[in-house]
């Protein structure tokens, strides 16, 4: 952990001046670590090498949000640990949203179906794909995307895309090509 000292306080009162010390550091968690909060152990730089200390993630932490824990860093400082997320692949955050993609076969899509999908959480969902529709459209999961402070949580979207099977039989073929020709 790096930690840069930074910052002299002056508390003007009916008392002497006060000088108030912090250390600073990042701290680089998972979107999931975001989504679930909880528990962390992380190392503190001493004069004496380092220390185990452990911390509370705040549930649905934003990346850039700063949180003071006061009396664990060096010397019994406070310490200022600013959040940063690291980009996941697979979710994409919009404050409490999260869009998601999932590939859905083209007769699905077509004739309609119940699917399943991930949330961010690791819970299996069922989601209605409704009958005849294009691909690209954004179906809303309510309550299934990140938590807030709170612990309220935002929506799911789903951004389904069309999945064209390997092997299409030929009469289906032949319809769609007839269809076609009209």
């Amino acid at each position: 952990s790096i930690f840069n000292m930074f910052g002299t306080r002056f508390h003007h009162g009916h008392s002497a001046p006060h000088v108030q010390r912090r250390a600073q550091m990042q701290l680089w968690i998972t979107l999931e670590d975001s989504a679930q909060g909880g528990t962390r152990t992380i190392s503190v730089g001493t004069q004496q090498g380092t220390q185990a200390v452990q911390i509370e993630i705040p549930l649905g932490i934003n990346d850039g949000d700063s949180v003071q824990y006061p009396a664990i860093g060096p010397g019994g400082m406070d310490l200022i640990i600013t959040y940063r997320i690291h980009p996941n692949p697979r979710w994409q955050r919009q404050g409490t949203n999260l869009i998601t993609e999932q590939a859905v076969s083209i007769w699905d899509l077509i004739l309609g179906a119940e699917i399943t999908v991930e949330d961010i959480r690791n819970d299996q969902l069922l989601l209605n794909v409704p009958a005849r529709t294009q691909p690209g459209t954004v179906l809303r999961m309510r309550g299934r995307g990140m938590p807030d402070r709170t612990g309220q949580r935002g929506d799911l979207l789903v951004r389904v895309n069309a999945q064209i099977p390997q092997n299409i039989p030929d009469e289906i073929i032949q319809v769609i090509e007839q269809n076609n020709a009209k």
